[in-house]
């Protein structure tokens, strides 16, 4: 149900997905499948004659724009964008030449000077490639300083939770796990259409344990208050004080997340991989993501592992959040 309603939302946008990784066959067959869907209006990056071979010899229909970088009447313009946002780095013409031809730069530039709503990739290239290429072209979010990733997690019940962050930060600073938490509120209201109540996770609930690491979790907690959030949040929480109303009456009863948490934030990486995964594997569970979060632009990152319908629910994704570009 929230992947047809989130589907159904993102074709009401009509946004142009670029996808930078386009002779990858399963992005072919993923970009074929969202236009035949009329999910957005996805356009491939990489050689249109490469394109059409790869299409052909794998039996997919190609009905869809291929743009090589070099070749984009528009590539100036793009190039004067990244020129723009590189004046503090050392990088002579040709390198910034070189940069703004990338398929993962290019994608993200278009994403940048509004040419598209959003951009996925990550097929093929590794998410340091992808965050380098985000963060350089499209750059954080007015009053983030942290970029970091979500999982939009479709249980087997129907019911939708956003776990944060499950793939970039390793070991998040007190301000990092404040704008972690800020940024996956809003992936709440955006991907599940509900007011966000964020659980700031730990072994201990509510000063039941003493530890450096509780102790971040309070301090996170402090961060947000005095950032004067507009979501409800409280922490540090045990994962089954969270979820569990039975548990939260014990263990927090006046808590106004506990038992209620529809956005569980993790204090470090190892935690919230590890969790996203079992979550998957063991409870049956649809993990969407990884999710860029805190960009300025959607910029979106996939697994190397990934299928096509991945790819295609990334796609809806991005055009949901990228509006109508």
């Amino acid at each position: 149900m929230i992947l047809q309603q989130l589907h159904r939302e993102a074709a009401l946008k009509r946004a142009t997905i670029v996808l930078a990784e386009g002779e990858d066959p399963r992005v072919i067959q993923a970009a074929a499948a969202a236009q035949k869907q009329g999910l957005c209006s996805p356009v491939l990056v990489g050689d249109p004659d490469t394109v059409t071979r790869i299409a052909r010899e794998a039996g997919l229909p190609l009905d869809v724009p291929v743009v090589e970088p070099a070749r984009d009447p528009e590539f100036a313009e793009l190039l004067a964008h990244l020129e723009k946002r590189s004046k503090n780095r050392s990088w002579s013409r040709q390198q910034l030449v070189d940069r703004a031809r990338d398929r993962l730069y290019y994608a993200c530039l278009r994403v940048a000077t509004g040419r598209a709503a959003g951009a996925v990739m990550g097929a093929v290239a590794t998410t340091a490639e992808t965050m380098k290429a985000a963060l350089r072209c499209v750059g954080p979010r007015q009053g983030l300083a942290t970029v970091s990733s979500c999982f939009l997690m479709v249980l087997p019940d129907g019911r939708g939770l956003v776990y944060s962050d499950c793939g970039v930060v390793p070991d998040p600073s007190v301000r990092q796990l404040a704008d972690i938490a800020q940024a996956a509120a809003d992936s709440c209201r955006q991907l599940l259409r509900q007011e966000p109540r964020v659980a700031l996770l730990s072994f201990s609930t509510l000063g039941s344990a003493s530890h450096p690491r509780t102790e971040k979790v309070r301090e996170t907690l402090q961060e947000l208050r005095r950032r004067q959030v507009d979501f409800v949040v409280d922490g540090e929480l045990q994962a089954d004080a969270a979820l569990e109303m039975e548990v939260a009456r014990r263990k927090a009863p006046a808590s106004p997340v506990a038992g209620r948490a529809n956005v569980l934030i993790f204090p470090d990486l190892d935690s919230g991989n590890i969790a996203y995964k079992l979550t998957e594997r063991l409870a049956g569970a649809r993990a969407i993501g990884p999710l860029l979060q805190g960009l300025s632009g959607a910029v979106h990152d996939l697994s190397r592992g990934c299928s096509t319908e991945d790819i295609v629910n990334t796609m809806a994704v991005a055009a949901l959040q990228g509006g109508s570009r």
